[in-house]
């Protein structure tokens, strides 16, 4: 009896780690996935660093203030208003479609990188003493390697021309008939192509062999170079199917709804934010068009209904009905290497979405009309001028262009060109 409880507590163990561990792999992912754009372990980022906030914050409230931190600060609750007034009063992005058993391994996942030193302190021990400040491949003894490994091929290739040129001294000496024969040809392989043919590929094949191997690769690489360039990673035209028919043709058109009014952080902060469903329910909890359908709910809308569980009879939501979260498809998709913020162009430089989005109140379904490539923002940099006149953020830049008798500037004259403001 004993063994077998012993047995029993042991499995019982095994499957408290096993959870435990997919808890903390869920966690990670659903952290890096909605969170590691504006919040990090040790650091901060756009958001307080989260090292030990299972520590400094009751678990039931951060399931609250994940799910809904604006509503949070609304409500008058005194922690989050004071962390809502400490991070400039930026609100954080509601996460209404996780459930509190994700968001439990997320401040798991949370808990188990407090405990970790910070990844500096880390490269710093492993590095010991290099000095290269580099490790793995990208190193300076790799470097050095390189070079040693380019002199010694060097050296054999001038060895290899010296034994050569003795060789053919040698070969002149013993058959002088034959080497005069072969001084005596000097068509040109501009007259003559099979002449060309013959010192490439029959007199010196190697020489051929490379000469041929170079075209080539030049050709391809060009090729290569241009469709890396201009197709990689360019999603000019890309329209996908999203799970909901949302018109922009309707909704931004034909109703005038401002851009501001569904993806309220475009003028707040770096990200646009995509509307939640409750969004959506504002006006289509009221808003059914069954006109259209018969006296029926309109598909679309009630793929909203059941993001949100609601009872559409009742006018009412209720909890009993299950959710299924709308899984929009993301279009526009900068590398992660480059920093964008919506705030920054669409508050302080007053840009129109049109803009990068296109005439988007015409589409009925969103295509990226764009290229975002690089060389794009730099040259819109190098055109667009900055509303100095009649916008008060540039107060001061107005004051002292006029001393120096200027009546405009454009963004690159502005800064807008620095590296380090979108590669920083």
């Amino acid at each position: 009896m004993k063994l077998n409880r012993l047995l029993i507590l042991a499995v019982s163990f095994l499957i408290t780690i096993n959870l435990a561990k997919a808890d903390v792999a869920e966690g990670e992912k659903l952290f890096k996935a909605n969170c590691t754009s504006c919040h990090a372990i040790h650091d901060k980022i756009v958001g307080p660093a989260l090292k030990d906030v299972h520590k400094r914050r009751d678990a039931k409230w951060l399931i609250k203030w994940i799910k809904n931190s604006p509503a949070m600060v609304q409500s008058g609750d005194a922690t989050a208003v004071q962390l809502f007034k400490d991070n400039n009063s930026m609100p954080m992005l509601a996460f209404e479609n996780l459930s509190d058993a994700q968001i439990a391994s997320m401040v798991e996942y949370i808990k188990q990188e407090s405990e970790k030193p910070p990844v500096a302190a880390v490269a710093a021990v492993t590095t010991g003493g290099n000095k290269s400040g580099g490790n793995g491949l990208y190193s300076n003894t790799t470097f050095i390697a390189l070079s040693v490994m380019a002199l010694v091929l060097l050296v054999i290739v001038f060895i290899l021309f010296r034994i050569k040129k003795v060789v053919e001294e040698l070969y002149k000496q013993k058959f002088p008939e034959a080497a005069a024969a072969e001084k005596a040809v000097t068509l040109s392989w501009k007259t003559n192509r099979s002449d060309f043919r013959y010192k490439l590929f029959k007199k010196h094949p190697v020489v051929g062999t490379l000469f041929v191997m170079l075209t080539f690769t030049l050709i391809f690489g060009l090729y290569g170079f241009d469709y890396g360039n201009k197709v990689i990673g360019v999603q000019k035209g890309y329209a996908p199917a999203q799970p909901i028919n949302y018109s922009h043709q309707l909704h931004a058109g034909t109703y005038k709804i401002n851009c501001l009014y569904c993806h309220s952080g475009a003028d707040k902060g770096k990200q646009a934010s995509i509307p939640s469903a409750g969004t959506c329910m504002n006006c289509h909890m009221h808003v059914t068009a069954s006109a259209k359908y018969n006296g029926n709910i309109s598909p679309e809308i009630q793929k909203i209904y059941n993001a949100v569980g609601w009872d559409a009879v009742k006018r009412t939501y209720d909890p009993a009905l299950p959710k299924t979260p709308i899984k929009w498809v993301r279009i526009h998709n900068l590398p992660d290497h480059a920093y964008f913020n919506h705030a920054q162009h669409v508050k302080i430089g007053k840009v129109e979405c049109q803009a990068c989005h296109g005439p988007i109140e015409t589409m009925a379904v969103v295509s990226q009309q764009r290229s975002l490539q690089m060389g794009w923002c730099i040259n819109c940099h190098r055109d667009a001028k900055v509303d100095v006149a009649n916008n008060d953020y540039y107060e001061k830049l107005h004051a002292g262009l006029k001393i120096d008798g200027k009546e405009f500037i454009t963004v690159a004259q502005n800064g807008g060109l620095e590296c380090g403001k979108c590669h920083y």
